[in-house]
């Protein structure tokens, strides 16, 4: 979950920077598919925060099973 809060802060952090004439500077040309991007990485990752938040309130126990590659 601490992954997740900061990957979302950093994204929010980008988004910041595309709006200020700075980074409008830097990212030229491209700056609105920059910022449709961001705006898509930052909606999964508030997605995948209130799930896992909702699923520690439930006390989701499929999540404490650790996971195996391949089910071994």
């Amino acid at each position: 979950m601490l992954r997740t809060v900061l990957t979302f802060a950093l994204i929010i952090a980008a988004l910041y920077l595309t709006l200020t004439p700075r980074g409008s500077a830097l990212l030229g040309s491209n700056r609105p598919v920059v910022v449709a991007a961001l705006a898509v990485l930052g909606v999964s990752q508030a997605y995948r925060l209130v799930s896992a938040w909702q699923a520690q309130q439930r006390g989701d126990v499929l999540k404490k099973i650790p996971k195996r590659p391949l089910g071994i």
